[in-house]
C-alpha cells in the first residue's frame, strides 16, 4: 500500500526570475541590439542612420532646450516637456480606457443581452486602423490633446474589455454557485468572487495595453498635435534629421520601459496570492 513516505515527491518548477529583478537576457539581448546597430552604420551612410553614440549626444544636447525646433514653431521646448507631454496623454488614456473596458468587459460576462449587443460595435471599433479614426477625431475634437487622449482611450478600453470578459469567462462556476447556496447576495458574489478572481488578468491586460498605447500617442500626434514626441519626429522627418528622429524615438521606448518595468513591479505586488510557489519555499 502506499503512504506518504514511499510516494516520490513532486518536483516543483523552480522560479527562474533572478533575486536581483534585472533579466541578464534582456541586458544581452539590449547589448546584442546596439551592437548590430553600430555594425549597420558602417555600411548605411548618416544621413539615414547615425550611430548610437551619435545619439546619445544628441538626446543630451535637446533634453532640456531644443533651439533648432524653434525654426518649426516649437519654441522653448526639448524632448523632456515632449515627454512629459505625450507621457501625461498617455497615463490619462490608459486609466479611462482601462476603467471603462473593465467595467463593460465585467458586465457583459454576466449579462447575455448586454453582451449580445455590445460585442458587435467594440470588436467592430477595435479592428479599425487608427490612421482610419484619427482624421474624424481631428475634425470632430480639434489638435489639441482631446483627441489623441480620446484615440488612445478607445483601443485601451477594447483591450481591457476583451480581457475582462475572458477572465469573467474563465471562473468556474461552482465557486459563485456555491457563493450563492451559501447565501450570497449578488453584491458579495462580484466583491467576493468575481473581481479577486479576475484581477490577475485584468493586470496583465493593463500592462499589454499601456505597452501598446505609447505608440498609439506617438501615431496621434504624428497626425495632428501642436506638442509631444510625435510631433517632433514629424517635424523632424520634414527637416530629414535622421539623428534628431532616433533621439526622440530612444528617449520615447526608454520610458515605454521604464513604465513597463513599474507595472510588472506593481502587478507582482497587487496579484502576488496568485504567483506559484517558489521552490524551498522561498
Amino acid at each position: 500500500m502506499l503512504t506518504a513516505a514511499t510516494v516520490p515527491a513532486i518536483p516543483r518548477r523552480r522560479d527562474r526570475r533572478p533575486a536581483s529583478g534585472i533579466d541578464p537576457l534582456g541586458l544581452l539581448g539590449v547589448l546584442l541590439f546596439i551592437l548590430i546597430w553600430q555594425l549597420m552604420t558602417g555600411v548605411l551612410p548618416p544621413s539615414s542612420l547615425p550611430t548610437p553614440w551619435s545619439v546619445v549626444e544628441r538626446i543630451g544636447h535637446d533634453f532640456i532646450r531644443a533651439d533648432e525646433l524653434s525654426f518649426y514653431g516649437l519654441a522653448d521646448t526639448g524632448l523632456l516637456d515632449s515627454m512629459i507631454y505625450t507621457a501625461t496623454n498617455v497615463l490619462i488614456a490608459v486609466a479611462l480606457g482601462s476603467a471603462t473596458g473593465t467595467l463593460a468587459g465585467l458586465v457583459t460576462a454576466r449579462f447575455h443581452l448586454v453582451r449580445a449587443v455590445f460585442d458587435p460595435i467594440v470588436m467592430t471599433t477595435g479592428t479599425v486602423p487608427i490612421l482610419v479614426l484619427a482624421p474624424f477625431f481631428l475634425i470632430w475634437f480639434g489638435v489639441d490633446r482631446m483627441s489623441a487622449l480620446l484615440l488612445v482611450a478607445i483601443y485601451v478600453g477594447v483591450i481591457l474589455y476583451v480581457f475582462a470578459q475572458r477572465a469573467a469567462d474563465n471562473i468556474d462556476p461552482v465557486y459563485e454557485e456555491s457563493a450563492y447556496t451559501l447565501g450570497a447576495t449578488r453584491r458579495r458574489v462580484v466583491w467576493d468572487v468575481l473581481i479577486p478572481a479576475t484581477v490577475p488578468q485584468i493586470l496583465g491586460g493593463i500592462r499589454i495595453a499601456l505597452a501598446g498605447a505609447w505608440g498609439l500617442e506617438a501615431i496621434a500626434e504624428l497626425l495632428g498635435a501642436q506638442y509631444g514626441i510625435g510631433k517632433i519626429v514629424q517635424v523632424l522627418a520634414g527637416a530629414t534629421d535622421m539623428q534628431g528622429i532616433f533621439a526622440a524615438l530612444v528617449v520615447l521606448g526608454l520610458v515605454a520601459v521604464m513604465f513597463d518595468t513599474l507595472a510588472a513591479f506593481a502587478v507582482l505586488r497587487i496579484a502576488a496570492w496568485n504567483l506559484p510557489a517558489r521552490a524551498g519555499g522561498e
